[in-house]
Order: C-alpha cells, then structure tokens, then sequence
C-alpha cells in the first residue's frame, strides 16, 4: 500500500512540476526573486564542517517561530535550514547567521536521498505542518524524523497522512487536544505535549518612542469596520467613570485611516495620528503607521483584538498576549480558533457577543491591573520543555 502510495504522489507530482513549476519560477523572477531552482534539484550544495541537525520550515513565519529553538541548537551544534519560499529563504540568511540555509528540494525521492547524501543529517525537525510525503518517508529510513509545534491536518485520518505520520519518531505538540487525536494514529510514547512555541516570541521587546502622558490606554488592533464604531460607543461610555481614558485605534488597513478619521469626528473626539505625535494628548489616538502594532500592545490597559466582531474570522492574539495581559475579542473567530483554544486555557482571554459584554470586559480589566498573566513563567516552562524533548533526540 506505501509503495502505491508514493507511486501516486510522485505521479502526481511530476505532472504538477512540470505544469506549475516553469510558471512559479518566472512570477518570482519578475518579483525579482532567485528560487533556487539549483538548490532545489540538489544540483548546487554547499559544504558543512560536520554533521547537522536538519530544521525545516517553509514560511518566514515558521521560522520566527522556530527561532528560539534554532538558536538554541546551533548554539551547540551545526544547523542545516532548509525554506520553501524565497521570502523566507533570505529571511533566514540575515537572521540566522549561525545556520547553513539552503532551499527544499522538490520533493521527488532521488533529490530527497541525494540531499541527505551530500549534507549526512543526524536527525531532521520538521516545523508545523509540512507533511511532504518523500521528504519524511525517505529521511525517515536512514535518519529520525521529529516534528514541533505539530499543526495536525483536518484530514488526518485518511490514508495518506496515517501512513506518513507513522514515520515520526516524535511530536512536541501545542496541547493535549491533538495529542489526542494523534493517539489513533501513533504510539503514545511517540507524543509530548510542550505548548505552543509562538508564546517564545519576544516580540514586544524592542523599544518604540509612545508617551502614555499619564492616561489609561485601551488598544484596539487589527479593527475592520464596523468595529471602530462599536469601540468608540463602548470609549464614550467608558470614559464618563475614566476621565483620563484615551483610546488607541490601529486599523488593519492603514488606507482606511481617513475614514476613521470621518468616524472619530462624528462622535465629536479629538483625535491625533501617530506619524505626526508620540504622545497621546486627545481622546482618540490613531495609528498610520506600519509594523509598529505588536510593540504597542505593553502600554495598553486593555487590549481588543479586531476581526472578531466583524465577520472576517480573528488576527493574531498572541502577540497581544505576549505584553502579559488579556486580550478581549468578539465571537468572529473561526481563522484562529486554534489560538483562542491556546489562549482560553492560559486563562488569557475574554470572548464577547455584543457591545454591552465589550464594555464589561474592558471595564473589569481596567478595574483589575492583578489580571496579567505571568508571561515569562508560561514561556520558560514552554523552552524547557521543547530543549528537553530535542536534547534527548540530538
């Protein structure tokens, strides 16, 4: 059944290679990206002083997750990184200058065994959810196969993914909810549950020029409309027990800052942008900025993440999180059901259904400073856990 398998895959692959591929390269080409196409078919490698430990991960955003692992592996050994988008491949060259980083190869089983050939692996680390099947099944005879912060496929019981996560030697999994999924499929002592490694970021370290001017903050990021309405409703309510309320409004979409504006303004606000102030002196303090949300989330009282009320399916609230206090969303959250899962039992989260349960939320953190989550606790246990489980394969 396995070797049916893998002739179906490849079969199915080689069709799509030839299809996609040509198209894929002179897209990124135009886009002036270099996809490595040498590397991919293991046609140009690069040299290693010794064996090293194998760490895959296909996004950008895998690696800022992984990275507090990469850095401790290649503070001790010699890392091999391999990426999938060009993105994330020159992501990898400036920030792990500890690393090797080369491209994936396609994933046909002669470049497989001819990668592993060359570079001598002593143990591959799969990031999340990168279930190639030749990449796994043909490391996994000669090499051990782990993987961490496992995203478990909806569809994990069909036939494909029961035959090739059996090839895992191990899964450092987010909770104990997909441990027991994967229970069904694998042995138990093939599972540990760690938690989530996007907890590890350290996002929120770097330090930005905002002065508070001495009022109580509450944040709202990521919003859609029609949330800045049903924010500043919830604002003026507020702010008749909190004088000294100012509210911070950082859109998804900064070509919206305008409208906002409109908005602001016919609930008869002062109101101030963040390209022009860093001091919070009106009721109403919008940010036009970019890249500048994840490192605002500390000066906040309380914090609202948008796309929760709308019907657009939640944004990341884990960097929210990682100030160490609670964040409040609305019940819209189906894209990131996972992470309020996470969130809901770290006791890190208020879920609302209207505008009244919004106020009371915001109210009974702004009343309750002693409702911050001891974030650094959470993230050493996670660190230890992870370095633990890697030790004992490495």
């Amino acid at each position: 059944m396995v070797h049916l398998i893998r002739f179906l895959y490849s079969l199915t692959l080689a069709f799509l290679f030839l299809i996609f591929v040509p198209i894929w390269y002179v897209l990124n080409k135009k886009k002036g990206y270099d996809v490595g196409l040498l590397e991919r078919l293991v046609l140009k490698v690069k040299d290693l002083q010794t064996k090293p430990v194998w760490i895959h991960c296909a996004s950008t955003g895998e690696l800022k997750t992984a990275m507090p692992i990469i850095n401790y592996i290649s503070s001790k050994e010699e890392v091999l990184i391999t990426v999938f988008s060009p993105r994330s491949y020159y992501f990898a060259l400036k920030n792990l200058k500890n690393a090797v980083v080369v491209f994936l190869p396609f994933d046909f089983g002669f470049l497989i065994k001819r990668f592993i050939k060359h570079y001598k692996p002593k143990i591959l680390i799969i990031e999340e959810a990168e279930f190639w099947f030749n990449l796994v099944y043909v490391s996994s005879k000669s090499i051990p196969v782990l993987s961490i912060n496992t995203k478990i496929p909806k569809n994990v019981e069909n036939l494909y993914y029961r035959t090739l996560l059996k090839r895992f030697s191990k899964f450092i999994l987010k909770n104990q909810k997909d441990a027991e999924v994967l229970k069904k499929i694998v042995e138990e002592e093939k599972i540990a549950v760690c938690g989530n490694l996007k907890l590890l970021s350290q996002v929120n370290e770097k330090n930005i020029d905002l002065d508070k001017n001495g009022k109580k903050i509450i944040l709202a990021g990521s919003t859609h409309n029609p949330e800045e309405n049903v924010i500043l409703e919830v604002f003026l309510l507020l702010k008749q027990s909190f004088p000294d309320l100012s509210l911070v409004l950082a859109p998804r979409h900064t070509e919206r800052v305008d409208e906002i504006v409109e908005i602001v303004k016919k609930h008869n606000l002062s109101y101030s942008l963040r390209s022009k102030t860093n001091k919070i002196d009106t009721d109403v303090y919008i940010v036009d900025t970019l890249g500048e949300l994840a490192y605002m989330y500390r000066f906040a009282d309380a914090i609202f993440i948008g796309g929760t009320i709308a019907n657009v399916g939640g944004h990341n609230i884990f960097e929210a999180i990682l100030s160490g206090k609670k964040v409040i969303i609305g019940n819209n959250y189906h894209k990131i059901k996972d992470l309020v899962e996470e969130a809901e039992k770290l006791n890190a989260i208020f879920i609302v259904k209207d505008k009244n349960q919004l106020k009371e939320a915001i109210l009974k953190v702004l009343n309750n400073p002693n409702l911050e989550i001891d974030i650094r606790k959470i993230q050493s246990d996670i660190y230890e856990c992870y370095k633990k489980e890697v030790d004992r394969w490495i």
